[in-house]
C-alpha cells in the first residue's frame, strides 16, 4: 500500500515538472513570436551552448552580419550575447572565443575605467558614444563606440563598434608631418606671416617676433597697419589686400620703417579643398646684407675700375716715356760713340796709356748703355705691340734661338737638349724673345769649369696638382720647362729674380741689365700664364711656365 502512494506522489510531482517547463517553453515561443528572443541558450553536459534565430528579421541579422563595423548585443552584465563577423574577425579571434563571453575581457586596461562609464550611461541614459582601446593579445585597437540601451523592449545594450587605427594612423602621419612643417618655419630665417582677410594676423614665426621685437602673442590678432604703422593705403597694405583677392606678388626690395632693414617681400594667397581663399601667406628676406655687400662691392668695383684706369694710363705712359726715351737717348748715344771711334783711329796713336785706359771704359759703357736701351726698348714692345697670335711648332722657335745664341753656344761648349715637338698658339715674336733670354740666361750664368746642359720639356699637366695655389684657375695647362746646371741662386729670390733691374750678382761678374727676366715674365702674362723660379746654389736653375692649355689651343 505504502509503494502505490509513493508511486503516485512521483507521477504528481513528474507531471507538475512537466507543466512547467511546458508553460516555460509557450513563454519563449510567444517571445520568440513577438520578436523579443534573437538568441537563447542551453546548458548540457555542463556545457553552454548559445543559438541564434532566423525569422522575418532575416534580411536584417544578414545586412549586420555584413557591416564594414563591429555590431554587439550586451546583456545588462556586459556578456555578448550577439557579434557579427566584422566584431571577432577585429579582435583575430574565431566567433566562440567572443560570443558568450565578457566584453571587459575586450577592453584594454588603459580604457577600462571609461568604458564601465559609458557602459553605465548608456544603459541609464539610454545612449553614449566615445573613443576607447580594445586588446587583442599585444595588439591595441583605437575604436569609437556608440552604446544604445534597447529597453524596454529587451534588457540588452546594443554597441556598434567603429576601428579608428586607419583613422589614427591618418592623423598622426598628418601631425608629424605638420610638426616637420612648424619646424622649418620656426627654424626659418625668413619672416614668415598669416594674414586674414580683414588684414589681421593669423600666424607668425620667431623670425618674424625677433625682427620686430614683439612676442606673438602679442602681435597675433593685430591688423597689419598696427604692426607697421604708416602703412595705411600705402603699397604694403595694397598688395596685401591684392594676395587676399588671389594674386602672388613679389616686392623689390625696400628699407622698412620698422628698423632700417631691406625686405624683399612674397605674398601668396592661401586656399582651401574647394579653392577658396581664406588668408594670405606673407614671406619678407631680409636682405640687408645682400644689399650692404652689393653697396660694397659697387664701391670696390668703381675703385678698380679707377685703379685700372690710372693703371693704364700709367701703364701707357710708361710705355710711351720708354720707347720715347730709348729713341732719344740712341742719338747722343751715337754720336759719342762715333766721336770716340773717330778720336780712337786718328788720335789713338798720341794718347797716353791712362787716356787709352779712359777711352776704353767709356767705350765699355756706351756698349753698356746701348744694350739697356735696346733691352728698354724690348720691354715696351712686350706691353704695346699687337698681339696677334699664331700657331707654331715650338721647336722650330727653338731651333732659332739656338742659331741666334751659336756663338754663344760654341764658346761654352754647352749642349742644348729639347724635347718639344707640340704645335702651339703663341705670340711668336715674344715667346722667340722669352726662349732667346731663359736660354742666353742660362748660358751667362753657367758655372766656371762646367760645360752648360740645357734642356728643355714641355706636358700638359691639370690644375688639382696645384690646387693649393689660387693662381691656377684653369683647368688644363701647358707646362714649359727650362733647367740648367749653372750657378743657381738662393731660394729667396725666387720671386724677385723677376722685378724690373734686379741684379743678383755684381757687373764685374756677369754683365747685364736687370730686365731680361722681367721681360720673360710680362710675355708669360701677355699669354694669361704663371711663371716660376727655383734655383740651388751651384747646382742651378728650373724655370716652371703655365700656360693656360685654351690659350695655347687657340682656335681650331
Amino acid at each position: 500500500m505504502m509503494m502505490a502512494i509513493n508511486s503516485t506522489e512521483n507521477l504528481l510531482s513528474r507531471i507538475e515538472e512537466l507543466e512547467n517547463r511546458l508553460a516555460e517553453s509557450e513563454q519563449l515561443i510567444d517571445a520568440i513570436k513577438a520578436g523579443e528572443v534573437d538568441a537563447f541558450a542551453f546548458r548540457t553536459n555542463n556545457k553552454s551552448e548559445i543559438f541564434t534565430l532566423q525569422s522575418g528579421d532575416y534580411a536584417y541579422r544578414v545586412l549586420v552580419e555584413n557591416f564594414s563595423e563591429g555590431a554587439l548585443n550586451l546583456s545588462e552584465d556586459g556578456l555578448i550575447v550577439y557579434s557579427n563577423n566584422y566584431f571577432h574577425k577585429l579582435l583575430a579571434l574565431p566567433y566562440e572565443k567572443v560570443i558568450g563571453h565578457s566584453v571587459f575581457k575586450f577592453i584594454h586596461s588603459s580604457s577600462t575605467g571609461t568604458f564601465s562609464e559609458l557602459f553605465k550611461k548608456g544603459l541609464a541614459a539610454g545612449q553614449s558614444k566615445g573613443e576607447i582601446n580594445l586588446s587583442a593579445g599585444e595588439k591595441i585597437i583605437p575604436v569609437y563606440i556608440s552604446l544604445t540601451s534597447l529597453h524596454p523592449n529587451l534588457p540588452t545594450v546594443g554597441m556598434i563598434v567603429t576601428d579608428l587605427t586607419e583613422k589614427k594612423r591618418n592623423e598622426n602621419e598628418l601631425q608629424e608631418k605638420n610638426r616637420f612643417i612648424e619646424t622649418i618655419i620656426e627654424s626659418s630665417q625668413e619672416l614668415i606671416a598669416v594674414y586674414g582677410h580683414d588684414c589681421t594676423l593669423i600666424s607668425v614665426n620667431k623670425a618674424t617676433e625677433k625682427f620686430l621685437g614683439e612676442t606673438r602673442e602679442k602681435l597675433i590678432g593685430k591688423k597689419l597697419t598696427e604692426i607697421y604703422p604708416g602703412t595705411k593705403g600705402t603699397k604694403p597694405e595694397n598688395d596685401l589686400l591684392r594676395a587676399l583677392k588671389g594674386e602672388f606678388i613679389q616686392n623689390e626690395a625696400y628699407l622698412s620703417k620698422v628698423n632700417g632693414r631691406y625686405i624683399q617681400n612674397y605674398l601668396n594667397p592661401l586656399k582651401d579643398e574647394n579653392g577658396n581663399i581664406y588668408a594670405a601667406l606673407t614671406i619678407a628676406h631680409d636682405v640687408t646684407d645682400i644689399k650692404q655687400a652689393e653697396a660694397t662691392i659697387k664701391k670696390a668695383n668703381k675703385q678698380l675700375e679707377e685703379k685700372n684706369i690710372e693703371l693704364e694710363r700709367s701703364n701707357t705712359e710708361l710705355a710711351s716715356f720708354t720707347y720715347v726715351a730709348s729713341h732719344d737717348l740712341q742719338e747722343p748715344l751715337r754720336k759719342i760713340q762715333t766721336f770716340s771711334n773717330m778720336l780712337l783711329e786718328k788720335e789713338f796713336e798720341k794718347f797716353s796709356d791712362y787716356a787709352r785706359s779712359i777711352f776704353g771704359r767709356m767705350e765699355i759703357a756706351a756698349k753698356r748703355m746701348q744694350t739697356l736701351i735696346d733691352d728698354l726698348l724690348t720691354y715696351s714692345r712686350t706691353n704695346t705691340s699687337d698681339r696677334k697670335f699664331k700657331r707654331v711648332k715650338l721647336n722650330t722657335i727653338i731651333e732659332e734661338v739656338k742659331e741666334d745664341l751659336k756663338e754663344e753656344i760654341k764658346e761654352k761648349d754647352a749642349f742644348v737638349e729639347s724635347d718639344v715637338s707640340c704645335e702651339i698658339n703663341i705670340l711668336e715674336f715674344q715667346f722667340r724673345q722669352l726662349l732667346h733670354n731663359l736660354i742666353n740666361n742660362s748660358l751667362k750664368f753657367a758655372r766656371p769649369g762646367q760645360a752648360p746642359h740645357i734642356k728643355i720639356t714641355s706636358e700638359i699637366v691639370e690644375r688639382s696638382r696645384y690646387e693649393n695655389d689660387n693662381r691656377f684657375t684653369e683647368q688644363n695647362y701647358f707646362h714649359l720647362i727650362i733647367t740648367d746646371n749653372g750657378i743657381g741662386f738662393e731660394s729667396i729670390y725666387n720671386e724677385k729674380i723677376f722685378e724690373l733691374f734686379q741684379r743678383l750678382h755684381d757687373r764685374q761678374e756677369y754683365n747685364g741689365t736687370g730686365i731680361g727676366l722681367a721681360i720673360v715674365k710680362r710675355i708669360v702674362e701677355n699669354h694669361n700664364g704663371i711663371i716660376t723660379a727655383h734655383g740651388e746654389v751651384n747646382i742651378g736653375t728650373k724655370f716652371d711656365i703655365f700656360i693656360p692649355l685654351s690659350v695655347v689651343e687657340g682656335p681650331l
